[in-house]
This record gives structure tokens, C-alpha cells and sequence, in this order.
């Protein structure tokens, strides 16, 4: 269901930031414990998130979600240890010391295009760098999304925390957001090339952006159709690109020739994973070459091997102590 379906009173931005800047007050009390719980919590309701997730789809909403893309996202950070708070020591010189330490941000605000799996990896962040957590987007995903926000607070609330860490806002604010922004820490920005571009001018906060989750797919061979349908059947945020001569019925951009295809992805792709369906080896070669992607597929999936880029250190505020080494820093 579009969130435009809903009935709902609307919480203002100046609310929801400052129950963020409450809720960052309480430290944690058990990170290994808190994330465990958490894990499992999502765990538990997987089932309930593909209900809610029929109904995303059903209304072309949101795509479908797959139990072992949640699975594997959880089993990455089930194990991650916490940085903060890490005194790594190093002999600066014979009479100095240097450390570097690093500390919450405070308030994060991440404006992006509804993925599920990318609220849930930003979720998992913001408990492993104690940071409240607010996620702004325009509704797609709505069901799937507000269950996983609604499940993590009923979580904090059973652990006696601030069940506001995690908010979400109703709907796409952004400008609201950068006026009200003196409380707000740093704000990550996650889409595609033009979503990126459309708010990264107007942050008026710290910023980083990723691109993860979005993708370019172009097509001058259907000898793999089948593998093709599979991911266009996956309902990924995906730009597709077909040449010209080849007759397919897809919802995609036209293009003349790989050139044509790679000036469109260069100028609003993904610039994170880009695939060609090709057997012509000077046009592959074209494309490894000049697509502007961190990684390029040959014939598969572009979301084969994908690495949310998006670090605990970037969700961290850095700080570097230099002290004489007879004095004892801890």
C-alpha cells in the first residue's frame, strides 16, 4: 500500500529531531546484547515483513523482498565488533604518544528512496555507533518499512530504551529537514545518481552519500533472456538499457550502441554496479572499460556481489590524542 493510502497525523520535523537528540542521551548498555536481540527480533518476523511486503507489491509499491538477502545482511553484522571506544596506541616519537579514539555523532539523518534492505543495514549501523537514527523518504516500501520500524521499537522498548532512536518521517521532507538542521549531526544520502544530486546541493549538514542498492543494466544480446527476465522479475532499482535492434518487451531506455549506453549510465547511473549482456567482445571491452561503476558484471546479475559501502567509521566522529608517553591515557 502507498503511504499516500494511509491515514495518519503528521509529526512535525522539529518533534521528530528532538526526540532523536533525547533519545541519544542514554549510552547503551550491552552493544553485543542489544544487537543480538535485534537480530534476532528481525529473525523472528520474517514472515510478518513478507506479508507487509504483498502489500507493498501488490500496490507497485516496493519490490520482493527475498528472505535470504536479509538473512545474509544480518549474518554480516551478527559478529561486527563495535569501534567505539578503541585506544589504539602507537609511539609517535620517543617522547609522544598518539591515539585514536572515535565517538558517537549524535543525530543522523538518511534521506533515501525507500529500499528495505537499506533501512535495515542503516539500522544495524546506527546500533553499532549508538547514533539515533532518522529516515527520511517519499513512501515507497511504506508497509515493509514502517513494520521494521515498528518491530525495533517495540525492541528498545522491552530493553528500556528510547523507543525514538529509529524514526521515520511520513513522508519525503527534506527541506524541512536542512532548515531545522542544527541538531542534526550528519546526513547520508543513499539513491541513484539523480537522487543523489538533487539533495547533495541543498545538505546543509556534514554529508556522505551511497549509492548501493541502485543499479545499470544494458542489453545488446539476449542469449541469456531467461537469466534477464530473472532480474528484471526481482524488482531491483534498476536503470535498463536495450539496444535499438533487439526486440524485447521491456520498459527500458533505447539506445544506438554501447557508447550511447554508457554516456546514459555515466551521467545518471548508479555509479555503484553496472552489468552488460553482450557476446561481442570489443563492445565488453568498451564497456569494462569507460562505465564509471565500482563494479562491472559480464552476463549476470549486477547485485551479485553487493557491499554496502556505508561504514561504521563514517557514522563516527574521529578524534586523535597526543600525549607524552610516561603519561598513562586510557
Amino acid at each position: 500500500m502507498k503511504k499516500g493510502d494511509y491515514h495518519m497525523e503528521i509529526t512535525s520535523v522539529n518533534t521528530i529531531i528532538n526526540n532523536a537528540v533525547i533519545a541519544t542521551r542514554e549510552e547503551f548498555k550491552d552493544d553485543k546484547k542489544i544487537i543480538k536481540g535485534f537480530i534476532d527480533a528481525i529473525r523472528l518476523n520474517k514472515e510478518l515483513f513478507l506479508n507487509s511486503n504483498m502489500v507493498d507489491t501488490k500496490n507497485n509499491n516496493g519490490f520482493k523482498i527475498d528472505i535470504n538477502v536479509i538473512d545474509r545482511i544480518l549474518n554480516k553484522y551478527e559478529n561486527m565488533n563495535s569501534v567505539i571506544g578503541d585506544n589504539n596506541v602507537n609511539e609517535l616519537s620517543d617522547d609522544l604518544l598518539k591515539s585514536k579514539i572515535y565517538d558517537k555523532l549524535g543525530v543522523v539523518l538518511v534521506l533515501f528512496d525507500g529500499n528495505f534492505y537499506t533501512m535495515l543495514e542503516m539500522m544495524l549501523l546506527g546500533l553499532y555507533t549508538h547514533n539515533a537514527m532518522i529516515f527520511d523518504y517519499d513512501g515507497y516500501m511504506w508497509g515493509s518499512n514502517t513494520l521494521l520500524i515498528n518491530i525495533v521499537e517495540a525492541f528498545f522498548k522491552k530493553q528500556g530504551m528510547d523507543e525514538k532512536l529509529f524514526q521515520q518521517s511520513e513522508s519525503l521532507r527534506v527541506n524541512e529537514f536542512f532548515n531545522n538542521n542544527k541538531s542534526i549531526d550528519k546526513t547520508v544520502i543513499i539513491g541513484n545518481q539523480e537522487f543523489v544530486d538533487k539533495y547533495i546541493k541543498e545538505c546543509t549538514t556534514e554529508v556522505i552519500v551511497s549509492r548501493y542498492n541502485n543499479y545499470d543494466l544494458y542489453i545488446e544480446d539476449i542469449t541469456h533472456k531467461d537469466l534477464i527476465d530473472k532480474i528484471l522479475g526481482l524488482g531491483m532499482n534498476l536503470n535498463l538499457y536495450v539496444r535499438d535492434d533487439i526486440e524485447v518487451d521491456y520498459d527500458a531506455t533505447i539506445v544506438g550502441d554501447v557508447d550511447e549506453a554508457i554516456s546514459y549510465i555515466n551521467s545518471n547511473g548508479s555509479k555503484n554496479a553496472s552489468s552488460i549482456f553482450s557476446s561481442d567482445n570489443d563492445n565488453i571491452n568498451r564497456f569494462i572499460k569507460n562505465v564509471k561503476s565500482k563494479r562491472v558484471y559480464l552476463n549476470t546479475n549486477p547485485s551479485y556481489e553487493d557491499d554496502f559501502d556505508i561504514k561504521q567509521i563514517d557514522l563516527l566522529r574521529e578524534k586523535v590524542i597526543v600525549v607524552p608517553n610516561m603519561y598513562d591515557y586510557k
